[in-house]
């Protein structure tokens, strides 16, 4: 391999703060050579993100950046501010971990795929546009000339995320920075969009400082691991033999945290379903390449109960349909045909007036994928969940109001000195941790995860899991899971439905569905996720049989499945 590409050199990040600075992340040191693949992994807060921002310039004002950090030997803190902006410009890409908090909602995904090839790299409209059409496919998004003309809110999590990908390769640079890029993405479009970077990583000599909380992806995917904690690199591995060679306690620990056994649900007992769903089947107009609308059907057809006390998982590709079902069970979408029946009332239609919003939001709440938008930043942690406990107690006094959040607090594992923070200042798993603080707020009866672990490292999962287990069994909450991850779902629910274009193919016990699965669809899910000697590879040949080196590439990937 080469020289080094990217190098963090004794790196230290200190954020402004009353009393002084506050060191975030303390000794950071790491080396990133051309067509290499650096895995950066470690507990949310460990200082992953930082590091990868800093790279970026992406701070926000006030922090202070020590050691060095070098692109291509250049110390980025002795360039002139015009050849630091050419070089982030057109040397890094970096994609987010929260695609949708990064684009504008009033702008097509069109706008945003060509900006940059127009004003950076000064390309002709018509001729950014195809290059954009193109990159698009390249990531596996279906269809893609329809989606230049479509909105961030009309495309799913996962089709976001490859939006970002595709935008970030538009300027061809060495160097990807991807922080938690498969967080949002099911395993099979995790192992479609894989399998493109290490197309581009081979053809492109790509270098890859790759942020994430799964280990398994990551010494899959990546030649070398990087281990944070507390702000520090405390070791670095060969993926290949980490397990073997690791020394720290903490690599040592990460290694062997799984999901617990324990987990597994022996069922619960008949009774009456807190939730009954009959034949739903929900459209949408969507914007046509052709101009004007056309209609896509997103749910069709969906049936399912779920008992008192009882957990279902909904798994499936992004756009199968599982978040707009749980949106419409939960009032937030509207159904064509069908009925929702929550403990023998028919949700079916709209609650009418506040009282009766409220009576529904104290039997289901909702806990959303993406924590950073469903929190208002302008608000602390305690005033969040203040609010919150309000709706429901609104005769409780202040302090009692306070107390329970500190109890709220403390069942999701939140240290109670991070109250005053706003999301902004938290990591991904922290501002999870408030969304499923705020959920509980109104002990209800039913809970709707919608990817609720998906952002947050493995030894966090274990605690939220168990924790939503224990709520489970002791207060017979039903839980209704939506995950792409499927080691998640067999851990934390008795059954599991799986959801292909807005239709359910098959639907029963764990042990029966994923454990002998009878559909095709299925065991492709199940050959998705990464295991020792699992090597990502595109299910669907491409146009091409090799990508060129930097100009337009013309692989077209069509991956199973459609979106909204």
């Amino acid at each position: 391999m080469s020289a080094f590409v990217l190098e963090l050199d004794h790196v230290s990040i200190a954020a402004p703060a009353a009393d002084g600075p506050r060191l975030l992340v303390e000794d950071c040191t790491l080396q990133v050579r051309a067509g290499e693949a650096l895995g950066l992994v470690g507990e949310s807060g460990s200082g992953k993100t930082l590091s990868a921002r800093a790279v970026a310039g992406l701070l926000p004002d006030g922090f202070d950046v020590g050691g060095a950090i070098r692109i291509d030997g250049e110390d980025i803190a002795t360039l002139p501010a015009r050849r630091l902006r050419d070089i982030r410009a057109r040397r890094l890409g970096m994609v987010f971990q929260t695609p949708r908090a990064h684009l504008n909602p009033l702008r097509s995904i069109g706008d945003f795929m060509t900006e940059a090839l127009i004003t950076v790299a000064g390309e002709r409209p018509d001729a950014a546009e195809r290059r954009a059409i193109e990159l698009l496919a390249e990531v596996g998004i279906p269809d893609p000339d329809r989606r230049m003309k479509q909105r961030p809110g009309d495309l799913s999590g996962g089709l976001l995320q490859r939006v970002m990908i595709a935008a970030t390769l538009a300027m061809d640079p060495p160097i990807l920075l991807a922080d938690e890029i498969t967080t949002a993405l099911d395993v099979t479009t995790q192992e479609e969009v894989m399998a493109v970077i290490a197309d581009l990583r081979r053809h492109r000599d790509l270098a890859m400082l790759f942020i994430t909380h799964d280990l398994a992806l990551a010494g899959a995917v990546c030649d070398r691991i990087a281990v944070m904690q507390n702000g520090r690199t405390v070791e670095t591995l060969r993926a290949s033999t980490m397990r073997q060679d690791a020394v720290e306690p903490y690599t040592r620990r990460l290694l062997s945290a799984t999901l617990p056994a324990d987990l597994m649900t022996d069922g619960v007992a008949p009774a009456e379903p807190v939730l009954v769903v009959e034949a739903l089947r929900k459209t949408f107009q969507v914007r046509s390449p052709k101009g004007g609308r056309e209609e896509f059907i997103a749910v069709d057809g969906v049936g399912f109960t779920l008992a008192p006390g009882g957990s279902l998982g909904i798994v499936g590709e992004s756009g199968s349909g599982k978040s707009t079902t749980a949106r419409i069970i939960c009032g937030l979408e509207t159904t064509d045909d069908g009925t929702v029946t929550v403990k023998g009332e028919d949700w079916t239609t709209a609650a009418r007036g506040t009282s009766a919003r409220r009576r529904r939001a104290r039997i289901a709440q909702m806990v959303f994928q993406d924590p950073y938008q469903s929190l208002d930043r302008r608000q602390t942690v305690r005033a969040c969940l203040r609010e919150a406990v309000a709706v429901h107690r609104p005769k409780d006094s202040r302090g009692e109001l306070d107390a329970r959040v500190d109890e709220l607090l403390a069942a999701v594992r939140l240290d109670g000195g991070l109250a005053d923070r706003k999301p902004r200042s938290l990591s991904g798993g922290q501002r999870q941790r408030v969304a499923i603080a705020r959920a509980l707020a109104a002990d209800p009866e039913i809970l709707v995860l919608d990817e609720a672990v998906s952002a947050l490292d493995v030894t966090t999962q274990v605690e939220i899991l168990t924790l939503l287990d224990g709520i489970r069994r002791d207060t017979g909450v039903a839980l209704l899971m939506i995950s792409h991850d499927l080691t998640v779902v067999r851990r934390l629910c008795d059954h599991v439905v799986v959801m292909r274009s807005g239709v359910i193919v098959e639907q029963g016990s764990i042990a029966d569905v994923l454990d002998a699965p009878r559909a095709e669809y299925t065991r492709m899910l199940l050959d998705s996720i990464p295991h020792d000697g699992w090597v990502p590879r595109r299910r669907v040949p491409a146009r091409t049989t090799a990508l060129p080196t930097v100009a337009t590439t013309n692989t077209r990937i069509v991956p199973p499945g459609g979106d909204t």
